[in-house]
């Protein structure tokens, strides 16, 4: 077959077109840095990329949720200690006058003390995480706790965060599980009513009532074991969140080693195909100007 100088032609505009395709290649390489910069280049990684970017991004969220529920939890913390510290002075008070006092002073000086206690134990379940309220359930605009029946005028709910994969926490405390327990079963922490113990343990005492201030007494002690009982439930929630912090982390950096390993390109191995690519396209164009200058007249 007779090689024409439109086939030679078209066979080195070929080559040329090709090397420089490459050549552009490895440019766009160099220059982002990743393998994968269309579906095009890979689909098969492409997809993967994509589902390792989506898991990425569900994981900050997840993250993002525990860092939250931790910042909640410590300030739950910081109100349940106060509060065991009120209990703590409210029976040391009650400790003094257990048997009742026929003295007017003692009593009304115990009556102050209470109330005064009382109203701590209020200030600390109206506590605040910025503009809500921590133990107001699902209505956390409103304070939830003041000093008359029925006390608690919050919601109940108990508000639940994604902190990974198909695995929720409790964020929150609602008040009436805290300060309010009405005596039903389903109170994880205790039965007492802790606010209303407050006020027939002050009428007690304003009565010389010895059987009622004994009685309001045993209550205060067993509201005592109910903030303590919450303040061991958070504690085990933080525990849990540290130890989704360190999954949600462990996991994290192996997706990002993946796809560094699948997208990062390699500069040094680049810079070396780049080069030598640079030089077979050079060269190719020096012998296709060289081999189209040829005539007949270079052959007689």
């Amino acid at each position: 077959m007779r090689v024409t100088s439109n086939m030679s032609a078209d066979s080195s505009i070929y080559n040329i077109q090709k090397g420089r395709a490459k050549l552009d290649k490895l440019q766009e390489l160099t220059s982002s840095g990743q393998y994968v910069n269309r579906p095009s280049d890979d689909p098969i990684n492409t997809r993967l990329l994509l589902d390792i970017g989506d898991k990425i991004k569900t994981g900050d969220v997840y993250l993002s949720n525990i860092k939250k529920s931790a910042i909640w939890q410590q300030f739950t913390n910081t109100a349940l200690t106060g509060m065991a510290d009120t209990m703590r002075l409210a029976k040391q008070q009650i400790a003094t006058i257990t048997g009742g006092s026929s003295d007017p002073t003692v009593r009304q000086n115990a009556v102050l003390q209470l109330q005064a206690l009382k109203q701590q134990m209020i200030d600390l379940g109206n506590m605040r995480q910025g503009d809500q309220y921590i133990f107001g359930g699902a209505d956390n605009a409103t304070a939830p706790f003041s000093g008359t029946a029925p006390y608690y005028n919050g919601d109940e709910t108990g508000l639940n965060i994604e902190i990974g994969a198909a695995t929720t926490q409790q964020m929150n405390i609602p008040g009436n599980q805290l300060l309010t327990a009405d005596g039903a079963a389903s109170q994880p922490y205790g039965t007492v009513n802790i606010l209303k113990s407050f006020d027939d343990l002050i009428t007690a005492i304003n009565a010389n009532d010895a059987a009622g201030i004994a009685a309001g007494a045993q209550a205060l002690n067993d509201g005592a074991k109910q903030i303590n009982n919450a303040q061991s439930d958070v504690s085990a929630r933080l525990m849990r969140l540290d130890s989704m912090t360190k999954l949600n982390d462990n996991t994290r950096n192996t997706l990002m080693a993946v796809y560094s390993n699948t997208q990062n390109v390699d500069y040094a191995k680049l810079g070396v195909e780049l080069s030598q690519q640079k030089i077979a396209f050079e060269a190719s164009l020096s012998a296709t100007a060289k081999i189209s200058q040829l005539s007949l007249l270079d052959y007689m």
